[in-house]
C-alpha cells in the first residue's frame, strides 16, 4: 500500500522549491565571507591597496544598505500581487542580479589602471547588494503556514539540503589553488571556479523558486504606508530586540570565516594551505550539519528562544578556550581544528530556532496591526547579514592594514610587520571577538525579548481565532 501524497505546503514540489530557491544566497554568503577578502588581497592584482580597498568597500556598502534595504522591503510589501505572487517576481530578479554580481566580483578584468579595477569592483558590489536584498525567501516561506510545527518541518529539510550544497563551497579555496596551478594563474583559477560554482546555483534557484506556490497570509488588504510602517516599528519590540541580538550574535560566524583562512594559511604553512583549507572546509560542513541535525531534537523539548541561547553558549565556550590556550603558547593545528569544530556545531544549531523567532516577530506585527510586513522584516534580516559580513571583513582588513599585509608574486608574505603580529590580530578576530558577541547576544535575548510565556500563547490563540 503506497503512502498518500502529502498536502500543500508539505508536498514534494514545495519542499524541493524551498530546498533550492536559496542556493544563490548560500553561494553568495559562502563566497563573500570565506573567499572574497583573500581573493582581493592575494590574487586579484590590486596589490598593496587591496586590503584598504576591500575594507572601504565593505563599510561604504553598509551605509548604502542602511537606506536601501528598508526601501527595498517597503517596495516588496507594497507590490501588487501578480499571477505568481507578490514576492516571487522579486526573488527571480534578485537571483539573476546577485549571480551576475558574484561573477563580476571574482573576475576583475586585467585593467592596467588600478582606479578602473576599483570602479569595476564598486559597480559589481552595488549590484550584489541590490540582488542579495531582493531575494525575499523569508516572506515566501512565511506565507505558506502560520502553524509553528509546519514551519519547523518546512525549515529542517531545506536547511539540511543547503548544508550539502555548501560542500563544494567549503573546498573553494583548496580547489582554487589546484585549478590556479593547473591554469598557471591563481587569479584565473579563482574566476573560472567562481563561474563553475555560481551558474549551476543560479539555474537551480530559479527552478526552485518557480516550484514554490506562494501562500496566503491573514492580513488586511490595505497597503503598508510609511505611517503604518512607523507605527509597526514603534510597537514591534520583539522585532527590534531580535534584530539587535541577531546582528550582534550573527557576526560570530562571518568573523570566523573571514579570518580563519588567513590564520590557517600563515600559522600552519602556506605550502600546505590547499590541504589544510580542505580540512577546514570539511570541518565547516560536518559541524554545521551536526548542528542542524541537533536543532530539531532540542526543539522537541525546548522553545526556540531556549535553543537559540544554547547555541550562543555552545559557540562561545570553545572559542574562549582556544583563545586562552593561544595566550599560553599552545597553538597546535589539532587544537585549533578540534575546538573550532565544536564552535561550528553550536553555530549550526542557531539557524532553525533563529528563523522561528523571526517568524514570531512577523506574527506579532500581524497580531498588532493586521499586516505582517514580511518584506520589511526580510530587509532587516538581509541588512543584518550583510552588516555582519562587512564588519567581520572590515575587522580582518584592519588587521591586514595594521601589519602592512602584502603577498608577493611568489606567494610569500612580505608585510611590514612580522607574521606573529598578523596571527595575534587574527586570533582576536576569529576567537575572542566572536565569543564575546555570542555572550552579548544571549544577554540581550534573556533580558529584553518579550515573546515568552502567556504573551506568546495569547498572540497565537488570537491569530488562530482569526483564521477560523
Amino acid at each position: 500500500m503506497s503512502n498518500p501524497k502529502k498536502a500543500y505546503p508539505l508536498d514534494g514540489k514545495t519542499l524541493f522549491g524551498l530546498s533550492t530557491m536559496r542556493w544563490v544566497i548560500v553561494a553568495a554568503s559562502s563566497l563573500m565571507t570565506s573567499a572574497f577578502m583573500l581573493y582581493l588581497t592575494d590574487y586579484s592584482g590590486l596589490g598593496a591597496v587591496a586590503a584598504t580597498t576591500g575594507t572601504i568597500l565593505l563599510l561604504v556598502g553598509r551605509i548604502v544598505d542602511a537606506v536601501d534595504d528598508p526601501l527595498q522591503g517597503w517596495l516588496m510589501d507594497n507590490a501588487p500581487v501578480t499571477r505568481i505572487g507578490r514576492y516571487k517576481p522579486f526573488m527571480l530578479g534578485g537571483i539573476l542580479t546577485c549571480s551576475v554580481a558574484l561573477l563580476m566580483l571574482f573576475n576583475i578584468p586585467g585593467f592596467s589602471s588600478t582606479p578602473a579595477k576599483i570602479v569595476w569592483l564598486a559597480v559589481a558590489y552595488l549590484l550584489y547588494e541590490i540582488g542579495y536584498s531582493f531575494q525575499p525567501d523569508g516572506p515566501i516561506r512565511y506565507s505558506l503556514s502560520l502553524d509553528p510545527k509546519v514551519r519547523e518541518k518546512l525549515l529542517v529539510t531545506p536547511r539540511i539540503v543547503e548544508q550539502f550544497i555548501v560542500i563544494p563551497f567549503t573546498f573553494f579555496l583548496s580547489l582554487a589553488v589546484l585549478l590556479g596551478n593547473a591554469l598557471g594563474s591563481m587569479k584565473t583559477g579563482v574566476g573560472v571556479l567562481a563561474a563553475l560554482y555560481v551558474l549551476p546555483m543560479m539555474i537551480m534557484a530559479l527552478i526552485g523558486t518557480w516550484c514554490v506556490k506562494e501562500g496566503n497570509v491573514v492580513e488586511t488588504e490595505a497597503k503598508a504606508g510609511f505611517r503604518e510602517i512607523a507605527h509597526m516599528f514603534r510597537i514591534n519590540r520583539p522585532l527590534w530586540i531580535l534584530f539587535l541580538a541577531g546582528l550582534i550574535g550573527g557576526m560570530s560566524f562571518p568573523f570566523i570565516m573571514a579570518s580563519a583562512a588567513y590564520y590557517i594559511k600563515w600559522a600552519f604553512g602556506a605550502e600546505a594551505f590547499a590541504t589544510n583549507a580542505a580540512i577546514w572546509g570539511a570541518l565547516i560542513l560536518f559541524g554545521i550539519l551536526v548542528g542542524t541535525a541537533l536543532a530539531p531534537r532540542l526543539l522537541k523539548k525546548h522553545a526556540p528562544l531556549a535553543v537559540a541561547l544554547m547555541a550562543c553558549a555552545g559557540t562561545a565556550a570553545p572559542l574562549l578556550v582556544l583563545y586562552g590556550l593561544s595566550l599560553l603558547g599552545l597553538n597546535s593545528m589539532i587544537l585549533f581544528f578540534a575546538l573550532m569544530f565544536l564552535a561550528l556545531i553550536a553555530s549550526g544549531m542557531s539557524f532553525i530556532p533563529g528563523t522561528l523567532l523571526s517568524m514570531e516577530t512577523i506574527d506579532y506585527a500581524l497580531y498588532k496591526v493586521g499586516k505582517g510586513m514580511q518584506g520589511i522584516n526580510q530587509a532587516l534580516g538581509k541588512l543584518s547579514e550583510k552588516a555582519q559580513a562587512a564588519v567581520s571583513g572590515a575587522a580582518t582588513g584592519a588587521v591586514l592594514i595594521a601589519v602592512g599585509y602584502v603577498v608577493n608574486e611568489a606567494g610569500d608574505y612580505v608585510g611590514t610587520q612580522p607574521v606573529g603580529s598578523l596571527l595575534s590580530g587574527l586570533l582576536l578576530v576569529c576567537c575572542l571577538i566572536p565569543a564575546l558577541l555570542q555572550l552579548l547576544s544571549a544577554l540581550v535575548l534573556i533580558l529584553f525579548y518579550p515573546l515568552k510565556g502567556k504573551v506568546r500563547e495569547e498572540m497565537y490563540a488570537e491569530l488562530n481565532r482569526r483564521r477560523e
